[in-house]
């Protein structure tokens, strides 16, 4: 926030833009070369989980709790001790890694 409007933009469209872009006609060998380059699987088979288990066992992005506060009015205040994080989450199906240097598909 505070940025001006161009600064802004320039930065969205350079994060867009990047060297070495493969050309339309690229050849068979090109890409070849470009697969084997790649380090690793172009595959991703599970990822971090993003939610978190309490001591009853309870899987959630958050839990709650309910107090009284001084005056004897009843509040809720967010839990932070005692969770457990999910831990890696298996995809049904394998997506393919977001640094794979090849076009599938281009109009």
């Amino acid at each position: 926030m505070g940025q001006t409007g161009s600064r802004m933009v320039s930065k969205i469209a350079n994060s867009f833009t990047f060297h070495g872009s493969p050309s339309e006609e690229m050849t068979c060998e090109e890409a070849s070369n470009a697969v084997t380059r790649f380090k690793g699987t172009p595959f991703v088979y599970s990822r971090r989980g993003s939610m978190y288990f309490d001591e009853d066992g309870d899987l959630a992005h958050e839990f709650y709790e309910e107090f009284k506060n001084k005056r004897g009015r009843r509040k809720m205040r967010r839990v932070d001790r005692g969770l457990m994080p999910q831990g890696e989450v298996k995809y049904s199906c394998p997506r393919l890694n977001v640094d794979f240097p090849i076009i599938l598909y281009s109009d």
